[in-house]
């Protein structure tokens, strides 16, 4: 009863935390995406055309869900809306600092003057560079992690290990009151565990 209660508990949080992987997989993927966007936007002004007719060219080269933001943004600007509103509601669509980032460049530099090809040029080689930075962290934060994975999973094998050797020794942890308290104190302490390494081998690049 009591390590139900406590995998009952453990399971509530799944959800919440599936739906944090999600967000930070499509906030990754809106970033990439945005640093894709961002040369296709340099390369057109370069030949010439002006942010609009730039953007356009992004949203016809570059890959879903950020093209069709694009796309959205440069619609509303046909149907009257100037484009630092246009874009303000792009940044609330995709809310990554990224995208603050440019907009607020494009804003700026359109409102004080100056090569916002440059600006823009600028932005994305810093975007790329954060980038490498953030895979040479996560290539040596790489060990931790599968550190803390086997931690997590030793209790839990050695358990499956007595229970084909000795299944009489095993049997107790799981029917008697003592031993699913034991149980339970191992559960919540991988987890905690688990928690503590992730916050150790985490290390944002901002």
């Amino acid at each position: 009863m009591i390590l139900l209660i406590v995998m009952g508990i453990l399971a509530a949080f799944v959800p919440i935390l599936l739906k944090r992987l999600g967000r930070e997989r499509r906030q990754n993927q809106s970033a990439a995406q945005l640093r894709q966007s961002l040369q296709n936007i340099v390369h057109a002004m370069r030949v010439g055309v002006g942010f609009a007719q730039a953007l356009e060219y992004a949203a016809k080269e570059g890959a879903e869900p950020l093209a069709g933001e694009w796309r959205r943004a440069l619609q509303a600007v046909r149907l009257g809306q100037s484009m630092a509103e246009a874009l303000d509601e792009v940044s609330l669509r995709v809310p990554i600092k990224e995208m603050k980032w440019f907009i607020t460049a494009v804003q700026i530099t359109q409102s004080t003057g100056g090569s916002l090809a440059d600006v823009l040029d600028t932005l994305a080689a810093t975007l790329q560079e954060q980038q490498t930075l953030r895979e040479k962290v996560g290539a040596l934060t790489a060990q931790g992690k599968v550190s803390g994975v086997l931690l997590g999973l030793l209790p839990f094998l050695m358990m499956g290990a007595l229970e084909m050797v000795a299944p009489d020794l095993a049997k107790p942890l799981f029917i008697t009151p003592t031993g699913q308290t034991v149980i339970s104190g191992v559960v919540v302490s991988v987890v905690i565990g688990g928690l503590i390494i992730k916050k150790i081998v985490t290390v944002k690049v901002d």
